[in-house]
């Protein structure tokens, strides 16, 4: 197996020495697997509840569990990879791929996701987010989906005269209309996550980081010029309140939910408390486009895989595929731990098509935009986007320069 981009990332990672989880399997009983995962909500019981009934329902294989922090899963998973030890499954991100896949550390899927017969269930665009750009080999089986938007307080625009931004140049207008007298328009999040939140700016403005050959366009001239309208609410307009730059979103939800901000770009996931704190004050819309047509925006997905040294891949494909079947699926979309479903099937039960402000985010899956899985994703989302942006709200690089810089974080590898 290849190290060169596990190392990079996983210099610093932490010394425990993740246990050798693959089993042998054998004849004298099921076959018995193990699936890392990690909880957004500790205290939640789904996941447990979840591989508690697929273990009754299940004579040949055995699935056990183990919850690892998210602050820590990446690097032992990668600890795991390189040593030959770890899971037989694995919960993963969309962009950890690039990292996994060219090093031969999770296997591929695609013969067991053709034989499945939940396969056309599965929104045919998110297929993508298993795949490596470019290639048709499937390396993650979808299983929970978010897409963001735009949060913003109906009375704030009412009151600064303001509609509802279609454009991004109508937001930008409504940003100078709504800063003063102690109030910002929104947080830019320059803190940790918010490169998520950047570039949904970036994909609804019209921006991308590969074209469709491939090549890195993050510095494109399209590119510059959506991500200046972003700065331009630090640089220009003074319309993020203090500390917005190196914000992380517990900052960004309270500053929202106090009234500080008028809009928060976020995803579903904070719905329901907004839905509560604001009622009938709170508003749901796309995030702006480049020029108020429909677009994109970013989506995420929280995945499957199977690691390439298990001895037990199809005992592994067993519990994966079966998270993805339709009770399941709507088990775990409904639960405190859920984002959106997968499954057209699940997606059109009444959980998800009766609230018309989730179903701006549902409405928006066909055409969102993942993180692309390249090698570099990892080391520019996690360790290169927050500086480099952070210089950039503050004037000390131009937007091209910080394209620049980011995109050749991609390039060199």
């Amino acid at each position: 197996m290849k190290r060169r981009h596990f190392m990079a990332l996983g210099a610093g990672a932490l010394a425990a020495t993740a246990t050798a989880c693959s089993s042998g399997g054998g004849n004298s009983g099921p076959a018995e697997i193990t699936y890392w995962l990690w909880q957004d909500d500790a205290t939640d019981t789904t996941w447990n509840e979840l591989a508690e009934k697929f273990n009754s329902e299940h004579e040949d294989v055995t699935v056990t569990l183990e919850s690892i922090p998210l602050d820590q899963y990446q690097n032992q998973l990668i600890t795991s990879a390189m040593n030959g030890a770890g899971p037989d499954a694995a919960r993963s991100k969309d962009w950890w791929l690039g990292q996994f896949a060219p090093e031969e550390a999770i296997a591929d899927l695609s013969e067991f996701v053709n034989g499945w017969e939940g396969r056309d269930d599965v929104v045919e665009s998110l297929w993508a987010t298993g795949q490596l750009p470019g290639e048709d080999a499937i390396f993650m089986l979808p299983h929970q989906y978010t897409t963001l938007y735009l949060y913003y307080r109906k009375s704030y625009f009412e009151d600064a005269g303001q509609e509802p931004p279609a454009s991004q140049e109508d937001f930008l207008a409504a940003a100078e209309a709504l800063t003063g007298e102690g109030r910002f328009a929104m947080d830019v999040r320059g803190g940790a996550g918010g490169q998520d939140q950047w570039l949904a700016w970036m994909y609804a403005g019209g921006a991308l980081i590969t074209d469709d050959a491939g090549e890195i366009v993050l510095d494109d001239p399209t590119a510059i010029e959506v991500n200046q309208r972003y700065l331009d609410l630090t640089t220009t307009l003074n319309a993020a309140p203090p500390g917005s730059i190196t914000a992380a979103f517990a900052d960004v939800k309270t500053n929202f939910a106090d009234g500080l901000t008028a809009m928060m770009i976020h995803h579903p996931g904070s719905l329901a408390e907004m839905q509560e704190t604001f009622a009938d004050d709170l508003g749901v819309i796309p995030i702006p486009t480049g020029d108020g047509q429909p677009g994109s925006t970013l989506g995420s997905m929280s995945g499957n895989v199977i690691m390439e040294g298990s001895k037990n891949k199809e005992a592994a494909w067993t519990w994966i595929a079966w998270l993805s079947e339709q009770e399941q699926m709507a088990t775990m979309s409904t639960s405190p731990e859920g984002q959106l479903p997968v499954l057209t099937s699940v997606i059109g039960q009444p959980e998800f098509s009766d609230d018309p402000q989730l179903a701006v985010a549902v409405d928006a899956i066909p055409t969102a935009k993942a993180w692309p899985a390249l090698p570099g994703v990892a080391e520019l989302a996690a360790a290169q986007w927050g500086p480099t942006i952070q210089q950039a709200f503050q004037g000390e690089l131009t937007s091209e320069e910080a394209l620049t810089a980011m995109a050749d974080v991609l390039r060199e590898e």
